[in-house]
């Protein structure tokens, strides 16, 4: 039954982003869409997303380019292997994934906060394993 949440906070400047593969991967086999935010500053972010997105609203926040996506192998490719900047951080502000219009899983704030909601018991103890130890989590 899926019936948790967990919450996780970055606590240090020096964090390596590899485990955040492992956890995207992970829950978009129960994802049906993908949602990215980057800022309107962001262009050369944008010029990226933009070929592989289904649909683009940059009416709903001020100052931000929100972006769906379809699952598919491209834009999983691109999320996973070119999503991190040259100081290997993520390129965007907040990743959504989606079940059904319903955010499960948050990546925010460059990856520096996540969130997982409607989780069964063993998938938050394989996240808490998972994240590494400089992040404070809270369920």
């Amino acid at each position: 039954m899926r019936t948790y949440g967990v919450h996780f906070n970055n606590t240090s400047l020096l964090v390596e982003f590899d485990f955040w593969r492992i956890l995207v991967l992970n829950f978009l086999e129960d994802a049906d869409s993908i949602r990215i935010d980057c800022w309107n500053s962001e262009e050369e972010v944008i010029k990226e997303l933009l070929p592989l997105s289904k649909k683009v609203n940059r009416d709903s926040y001020r100052d931000m380019t929100i972006f769906t996506f379809d699952i598919n192998e491209n834009v999983v490719n691109e999320i996973i292997y070119n999503g991190f900047n040259k100081n290997k951080r993520l390129k965007w502000f907040s990743l959504f994934l989606q079940r059904e219009g319903e955010i499960f899983f948050s990546s925010e704030h460059y990856g520096d906060e996540l969130s997982m909601d409607n989780i069964t018991s063993e998938e938050v103890k394989w996240v808490r394993y998972v994240v590494p130890k400089s992040f404070s989590s809270h369920s």
